[in-house]
């Protein structure tokens, strides 16, 4: 699914009503519509007061017709209309039919003094929408940070007010516990910063000029269940280990083997038919006991990584840094492999230390190889940047310039890819910030590059899954209670999901 910024989503508005030979009142009706819907699925309590928060744009609109609707299903529901200059003339009509159905509204102009809410009640906030140009200020601002501080649940229509659609917000916002936004994705929605904003978000959709879409400038996408269903290959009935790729894990150190036992058990789960690992001495018994299905090859050194004497030339890919280490001979093992490989390479946690210390070696790896960094990782390897939209920015410039997929591992994990495209997940929990995921992903990423997805298949494919497989083990364990372990588990139902959204289950 696209990525829309505030000009392309007003752009969308304007050819679905040329395309429908509809009005936007019509348009805010439609909207409004869908909307109401899912809160009332979410808030099924019509006992509680709710109390629509709206402002005099086209976002004030669709709250007076949310409050309308309410109305309609016997909500007891008010409207405090925030007199921010002259009121749009479908805002206006808005205003009419709220009154004409009963709903109470009040006016609040401005340095009037701040509206008390009782405990407990819902504020829908409809102030400012995404044709927000500015940071709130003045008396406005008050205003939410007072809304900020009320007893009250707040609930977003579209996006917080105050929340930029495409850059880092600057001036007062409104901390909502849950928003609903409207149609296609905004890309304020994945930022880590703005999390305090949005609280759990999820997109209402409603009928648009969709094929309009198709035309628009732009490489930024989330990651839909059907997209990456189309991506997943069907297996046939004289395949065998030998057709699903043999896979080179390179992984483990003295006290830190459960990295690459995690790692290992991640690449068989993905699908790959064969993994060998490659790990220290002191790892060998550890993995043979741990993983039997793992073949193992061993260093020469007892601790730690310091490289391969066979040919790894037969191995489809290679994943590398779990658990690793960065000793001084490690780095020189690495880059030895560097150079031998002549496939693409899952790079990983130490391994990735090691490549920040020496970027010019960046160049080095592999065409298409993927990257996995977490923020200070990416930081260490790419340098600091001032906020989340511009190292998305610098992510894809990266990726660019160097051939690389680069995954940036956060709540809404990005991927950018050698071709510009910048994708953001939709899978995953909380409950996976626990050590050890990261590991799974990597071997997840170096099963599937093992059964020929291509690189940017294999990212987009192994962080849905991943996710999906957190969010099916949280469901059985509770966030609280999860492991690596068990999103590797959760695997197969992960895999099983996705495919019955294709109907080949």
């Amino acid at each position: 699914m696209r990525i829309l910024s505030a000009k392309q989503h007003h752009a969308l508005d304007e050819a679905t009503m040329r395309k429908e030979d509809i009005s936007n009142l019509d348009l805010m009706e439609r909207a409004a519509t869908a909307w109401s819907k899912r809160f009332s699925q979410l808030y099924p309590n019509k006992n509680r007061r709710i109390t629509v928060l709206a402002g005099t744009g086209n976002n004030g609109g669709d709250g007076l017709v949310v409050a309308r609707l309410l109305r309609f299903e016997t909500y007891t529901v008010n409207v405090i209309c925030a007199t921010i200059g002259t009121a749009a003339a479908d805002n206006a009509t808005n205003q009419r039919r709220a009154k004409d159905v009963g709903v109470p509204i009040r006016y609040l102009n401005k340095d009037d003094a701040f509206p008390v809410y009782p405990p407990g009640t819902i504020v829908i906030d409809a102030l400012f929408g995404t044709g927000l140009s500015r940071p709130v200020e003045g008396y406005w601002a008050q205003l939410i940070e007072h809304l900020n501080e009320q007893e009250v649940t707040r609930i977003a229509l579209d996006l917080p007010s105050g929340l930029a659609t495409d850059e880092v917000s600057r001036g007062a916002v409104v901390r909502a516990h849950r928003t609903l936004s409207l149609g296609y994705p905004k890309l304020s929605l994945f930022a880590p910063g703005n999390t305090p904003y949005l609280g759990p978000w999820e997109l209402v959709p409603f009928a648009v000029a969709d094929a309009y879409v198709d035309g628009l400038p732009g490489q930024r996408f989330m990651l839909s269940d059907r997209y990456v269903a189309g991506l997943l290959k069907h297996r046939h009935g004289n395949d065998h280990k030998g057709t699903f790729g043999h896979a080179l894990l390179v992984a483990g150190s003295f006290g830190k083997m459960g990295a690459a036992v995690i790692c290992a058990r991640a690449v068989l789960r993905a699908g790959a038919g064969l993994v060998t690992t490659h790990i220290p001495r002191s790892g060998y018994e550890i993995m043979q006991i741990s993983f039997p299905e793992a073949m193992c090859s061993v260093d020469v050194h007892r601790y730690h990584f310091t490289g391969i004497e066979e040919d790894i030339a037969p191995y489809a890919t290679v994943g590398v840094g779990p658990g690793m280490g960065t000793d001084e001979s490690t780095e020189k093992g690495l880059f030895a492999l560097i150079a031998d490989c002549k496939v693409p390479m899952v790079v990983d946690a130490d391994a990735l230390n090691i490549l920040a210390t020496f970027p010019d070696r960046l160049g080095d790896l592999p065409a298409g190889s993927i990257l996995t960094p977490h923020p200070k990782e990416f930081e260490r390897l790419f340098g600091p940047t001032e906020d989340d939209f511009s190292r998305w920015s610098l992510q894809r410039d990266r990726a660019q310039a160097l051939g690389l997929t680069i995954i940036l591992k956060t709540g809404y994990t990005s991927i950018a890819t050698p071709d510009g495209r910048l994708f953001f997940n939709s899978t995953g929990n909380p409950g996976m910030g626990t050590g050890g995921t990261g590991d799974a992903l990597t071997g997840m990423l170096t099963g599937l590059l093992a059964q020929g997805y291509t690189p940017t298949d294999a990212a987009c494919l192994g962080v849905y899954l991943h996710g999906l497989a957190g969010d099916l083990a949280a469901e059985v364990l509770g966030q609280e209670s999860l492991l690596a372990e068990d999103v590797v588990s959760h695997l197969g139902s992960a895999f099983r999901k996705l495919r019955s959204t294709t109907g080949h289950a």
